[in-house]
């Protein structure tokens, strides 16, 4: 019979040994992503536009396009640098607001601060996704984007996202950062609304080391990202863009991320698929277990799979509920801890909340084509607080077995009724 006592009361923890830490691509490097970087660098051509035709980041672009029927792909050097470059196809600039969640990384909100405009900061919902009636609470006679994040790998709910911006002539750009693969109602995250913008960071569910990508059907859109993510793009392509040239940056990828990223994409469907088999069967085991909510997906077939929420009946019991889960063996944790400044939490976005700037002049906040009246406080959106306070959280490893999967619902089920 199972110890019914909490290891954190000295029973008996449910896990037998520690779980794997094995997680998204990073953990699936093996032989033939060494091979790829070996062969990138035994060529000497490291910069992309020396060997165009055998180029492994235009390589790396057109699977992306691939993936989501996008016509028009772009590799950068980051997930910030994928949102810079599409903020800036899409025309955001100074005076403009763009909409994004209070539950997102801040680059998502720095990347908008750099393009000169400035985020406004929108509620989440049960998804844990920018709610989109809030959405439209926040819209204003400056407002210009929606940036909805599909967190944790879980969908917006992206037909009412551009339902808004249809009624209300907005554009929308996807941070696709964590949901690389995801989809919603059978379209793949990121080809949805103007632009959609993916990471490759070492944490994301498929890897380059760093590296990034943006996607999008309009072809003016991507030469003005192309622009932007390289000073000099006209002059590696001559004669290929209609948009008039203007200062870029350096946000390109190298051959030998682009090399590991390709052998990464190959992985991505295997990542995916063990991940959301893992939560579907996490979902209906545990889905009758008094005490807990379970997390609601706009699109369940579509999530990532790498993460699997469940809330909590109060906010004061959530660090206790993670804790006595970790007693037992198995890995948990809170999104809202108070104690933790988690940037992915609007109150912890300091240079947001206190109007910073590297500007001597103060840009983008002091700009006369703002507004001057425009605050942050930590309380301002007190609904995602209380969601995320309330929050248990599990990253999911494709490498779980289904004696871990076991240890983890046997686990939850003894804590929520013991504890």
């Amino acid at each position: 019979m199972p110890d019914k006592v909490l290891a954190i009361h000295g029973g008996t923890p449910v896990a037998e040994e520690p779980l794997p830490e094995i997680y998204g691509g990073a953990s699936e490097i093996g032989e033939e992503e060494i091979a790829a970087v070996t062969a990138a660098l035994r060529t000497k051509k490291l910069f992309r536009f020396l060997d165009p035709e055998h180029s492994r980041c235009a390589e790396l672009e057109r699977l992306f396009g691939e993936m989501t029927g996008c016509p028009h792909a772009l590799a950068v050097g980051g997930g910030t640098a994928a949102l810079i470059s599409g903020l800036v196809g899409i025309g955001i600039s100074d005076g403009d607001e763009v909409i994004v969640p209070g539950y997102t990384y801040i680059a998502s909100a720095s990347a908008v601060l750099i393009c000169g405009a400035v985020p406004v900061i929108a509620e989440i919902d049960d998804s844990l996704t920018i709610d989109p009636a809030d959405v439209e609470k926040k819209i204003t006679q400056r407002t210009r984007a929606i940036m909805p994040v599909h967190m944790r790998g879980y969908p917006c709910n992206m037909d009412a996202i551009m339902d808004i911006a249809r009624r209300h002539n907005l554009l929308v750009i996807e941070d696709v950062a964590q949901a690389c693969g995801g989809s919603y109602k059978g379209k793949r995250l990121g080809s949805i609304g103007n632009v959609g913008c993916f990471s490759l960071q070492h944490y994301k569910i498929i890897t380059a080391g760093e590296g990034g990508m943006m996607v999008t059907h309009t072809r003016e859109v991507y030469e003005r990202a192309a622009i932007r993510h390289d000073s000099a793009m006209c002059f590696w392509k001559p004669g290929e863009s209609n948009v008039r040239p203007f200062p870029g940056e350096n946000f390109r990828l190298n051959e030998m991320e682009g090399a590991l990223g390709c052998v990464q994409y190959g992985r991505l469907e295997s990542i995916l698929s063990r991940g959301r088999a893992i939560c579907n069967r996490l979902r209906t085991e545990l889905a009758d277990v008094p005490g807990i909510q379970l997390h609601q997906s706009n699109d369940p077939a579509g999530d990532c799979g790498i993460c699997f929420a469940f809330f909590v009946e109060s906010s004061d019991r959530t660090q206790p509920f993670a804790a006595a889960l970790r007693a037992e063996g198995i890995p948990a944790g809170c999104l809202y801890d108070k104690g933790i400044p988690d940037r992915h939490v609007y109150p912890y976005w300091e240079y947001v909340m206190e109007k910073a700037s590297w500007d001597r002049h103060g840009r983008p906040w002091t700009s006369p084509l703002h507004d001057p009246e425009r605050r942050y406080t930590p309380d301002m959106c007190p609904k995602t607080l209380d969601i995320l306070g309330r929050t248990v959280m599990l990253t999911i490893s494709q490498a779980l077995e289904k004696r871990h999967v076991d240890w983890i619902i046997q686990a939850i089920r003894k804590v929520a009724e013991n504890l």
